[in-house]
């Protein structure tokens, strides 16, 4: 493996060279050369692999549908920095579940209109956050719709049902996005 750093006649280029070798670049001005890497005519997946083949698959045609709609494609548009596409954003937010790093229960004593906090975060953005109670006999008790507070970070779910058995409820809170993505956290006070 050759390097190249800051030369002027190799800088920049990229690919490869019939099937000799391949042309890499790097942030730091670096252009690696390299022998073209040989794969398997005949190579034998692992399930985990195929689930990733897939799932990929599925990540480019909702990428593809992203840019043949306009209304997403804006949206998107919107949080692409400088040098990525719509396209790249939309494959890696169908590729990135949402993640829910907190559910706060602190301001829920079983009462009517006390308050549940969930912290959503996506890579690009959450759409939506469910939140059930169940009581000691995994009981459905209430299930709703949280809204997205001010800071655009935190969904607040207002109780709707008098809880009398606080001891051992569960809370689960699922958390959706754009691409429909669902992330599942559950807590018991």
């Amino acid at each position: 493996m050759a390097k190249s750093e800051n030369n002027e006649v190799m800088f920049g280029a990229r690919g490869r060279v019939g099937n000799l070798v391949v042309f890499k670049n790097f942030g730091n001005n670096q252009t690696v050369i390299a022998k073209r890497p040989k794969r398997p005519d005949n190579p034998v997946y692992t399930a985990k692999q195929i689930e990733v083949k897939q799932r990929f698959r599925e990540a480019v045609a909702y990428a593809k549908g992203v840019i043949g709609n306009p209304m997403l494609t804006e949206d998107y548009q919107a949080f692409a920095k400088p040098g990525l596409s719509v396209y790249n954003l939309a494959l890696a937010d169908y590729c990135k579940s949402p993640e829910i790093t907190l559910i706060d229960t602190n301001n829920y004593q079983g009462q009517i209109g006390n308050q549940i906090r969930v912290r959503a975060i996506d890579n690009f953005r959450v759409t939506e956050v469910k939140v059930s109670i169940y009581d000691t006999t995994d009981t459905l008790l209430e299930s709703g719709m949280a809204i997205l507070s001010a800071n655009n970070l935190d969904w607040i779910y207002e109780a709707t049902v008098l809880n009398s058995s606080l001891l051992g409820t569960k809370i689960i809170a699922e958390a959706k996005d754009t691409p429909g993505n669902i992330a599942v956290e559950t807590v018991a006070i």
